[in-house]
């Protein structure tokens, strides 16, 4: 009866989306260990080989690195993923199903524990539990940062002239801009979301004559300054979702030398006397028996950590390499005495102003709903003609300004959205969209401190990687952040009462008319402050003694390890990061076929 309903589900590709999106099943038909012995003899023969690879992460750093490393045929690859491995599942290929993914059975669902300067909250954070992580539940934006964040590092092979040639290597720019600092042909795919709406096209007019901001068509050209205001180029083909899985991955996968496994959760990375990486330590989500699996390496081989700025310090911490108080309080044996791991947390805080609109049926979100109901036809457009409101994550439209005294760059980021906000706190908002019935008509401004001083930490709780470590981010812990998102709000209140909306100028919803002062505005800072989802740092690069991996990416103090992925950089760039993720992994592949 099962094998009947399965075969009648492929037939019909969006039921089938559906229920492997809520866990009712999975691709092949068949909820996740159903059978333990047949998963068992799975990875028994996995784990019979070597490997010259093994890279602990399936997110997006580990996608490249899967493709780069086997494209020569002969290096035995394998790629270790904890998350599921259904990426190509029609919430993640739709863009605007990240309404959907938020707080889901994609999602690794974070919280940090309890934010001194806000209030003791503790914050949501969003990280993608599937192949390809993140790339498959981010909002798409496609930012490099400026020329001057990677100069500013100092850290050798790193500079702006450096880092460029890897982002142009894996890119394909479908919006024709300058060759300098774009590329075609790559599996990145870069492109503008296939829909604007009416008050997106407007915020770019009133934003524009309010503030006296030029327009900038290209936020990642180097030859001049980030500030402006305009569309944000997105990680979509088609109008489609591009994530780490399906640009990369899809390509590798296909290899007899690459092995995948998802559902498999790295539980430590074990060293021979010389301190020397030589398996990895896993078991299965889902598997109560305690049963953990040995992947080898071969001789030579290497073990890339790609888990994140969350997993990968956690990965290095249970594997003994970290600081030795917080590994010997554990009982975890201590590999390698590094104080720097998962120290130098990064976030970019974000903050919500929101309005309502009188002209009806204008905003994405009401575009979205009949009586109450869902709206049939966007879905039909996207899946016919891969266009409409479908297509966009909802903010993919905004501005890079400087506020402040003395300041060099841009510090605030605005993320316009063409939706009222249904709370202060910009991710709660996302979750809630999908389960309220009537969605009112507005607009609103989420202004995000994009090169953000907090610095926070990410300690273990147990030994145990299937226990979430300790994740203290210090959000507005530095008073510059407060300053930035205050007037952030303060710039974008101004902005949303304009007349210049004409018939789109509505009421102010969040903060509210009743918060006025200095000291009002950041109280309410405090409340609702929330992440921008670009987590970095934590397994910081450079030559310092406080960095926990060299400019070639090796782990110090072992032989064997790397980290390629976002916890690299040593400070948070003026943008969302998944593109430097992408650079950071074509590096680590130059650097490991070198």
């Amino acid at each position: 009866m099962m094998n009947y309903f399965i075969g009648f589900c492929k037939k019909f590709p969006l039921l089938l989306s559906i229920l492997t999106s809520i866990n009712a099943i999975t691709p092949d038909g068949s909820p996740p260990l159903k059978n333990l012995l047949k998963a068992h003899a799975a990875e028994t023969k996995c784990t019979s080989k070597s490997y010259d690879y093994i890279i602990a992460g399936g997110g997006l750093a580990g996608c490249v690195l899967a493709e780069r490393l086997t494209s020569d045929g002969k290096s035995k690859v394998l790629m270790l993923e904890a998350g599921r491995s259904d990426y190509n599942t029609l919430f993640i290929r739709i863009p605007a199903g990240i309404l959907r993914l938020f707080r889901s059975v994609y999602d690794w669902q974070y919280e940090t524990s309890g934010e001194e300067d806000c209030e003791g909250r503790n914050i949501y954070l969003q990280r993608g539990m599937v192949l390809g992580g993140s790339s498959c539940t981010n909002v798409l934006l496609y930012h490099r940062g400026s020329a001057m964040d990677y100069d500013s590092w100092k850290v050798p092979g790193w500079t702006s002239s450096d880092v460029l040639p890897f982002f142009k290597l894996s890119e394909d720019d479908k919006i024709g801009k300058s060759s300098d600092y774009h590329s075609k042909g790559g599996e990145w795919t870069v492109d503008q979301v296939r829909y604007q709406n009416p008050l997106s096209k407007a915020f770019l007019t009133v934003a524009h004559d309010e503030w006296g901001l030029p327009y900038n068509d290209d936020f990642n050209n180097w030859s001049r300054s980030q500030e402006g205001i305009g569309r944000y180029d997105v990680n979509e083909k088609n109008g489609e979702r591009v994530s780490g899985a399906s640009g990369f991955l899809s390509k590798a996968i296909k290899r007899k030398n690459l092995t995948v496994r998802s559902g498999a959760m790295v539980r430590k990375i074990e060293f021979d006397k010389s301190k020397t990486a030589k398996s990895i330590t896993y078991d299965l989500m889902g598997d109560d028996t305690g049963d953990t699996f040995s992947a080898k390496l071969a001789d030579g081989g290497e073990v890339i950590v790609t888990g994140g700025a969350i997993a990968s310090p956690q990965i290095l911490m249970c594997s003994g390499i970290g600081p030795r108080k917080e590994l010997e309080s554990l009982g975890i044996n201590v590999i390698a005495d590094l104080d720097g791991v998962g120290q130098n947390l990064q976030d970019h805080p974000a903050a919500v102003v929101s309005f309502t609109t009188p002209k009806k049926g204008v905003s994405v979100t009401s575009k979205l709903r009949i009586f109450g109901l869902s709206n049939p036809f966007p879905l039909l457009r996207w899946l016919l003609f891969k266009t409409g409101l479908l297509t966009s994550t909802g903010c993919d439209h905004g501005a890079f300004i400087k506020v402040g005294e003395n300041v060099e760059q841009p510090n605030l980021q605005l993320r316009f959205l063409a939706a009222k906000a249904l709370t202060p706190d910009g991710m709660t908002t996302f979750t809630k969209f999908r389960t309220a019935k009537t969605l009112e008509d507005g607009y609103s401004f989420q202004s995000i401190a994009v090169r953000s001083k907090n610095r926070g930490e990410v300690k273990l709780a147990s030994s145990n990687t299937h226990t979430k470590p300790i994740i203290d981010l210090k959000y507005l812990h530095d008073r510059d952040d407060l300053i930035t998102l205050r007037e952030g709000i303060k710039l974008t209140r101004k902005l949303g009462r304009s007349s210049k909306w004409n018939e789109y100028l509505g009421e102010e919803v969040f903060p509210g008319p009743e918060v006025n002062s200095d000291e009002e505005i950041e109280d309410y800072i405090r409340r609702s402050v929330h992440t921008s989802n670009a987590l970095t740092g934590t397994c910081k690069m450079g030559l310092g003694d406080d960095c926990v991996v060299t400019p070639d990416l090796k782990v110090r103090g072992v032989q064997g390890v790397r980290v390629a992925d976002s916890s690299i950089l040593p400070q948070i760039i003026g943008g969302q990061t998944a593109t430097p993720t992408v650079m950071i992994a074509e590096k680590a592949a130059a650097f490991l076929k070198a």
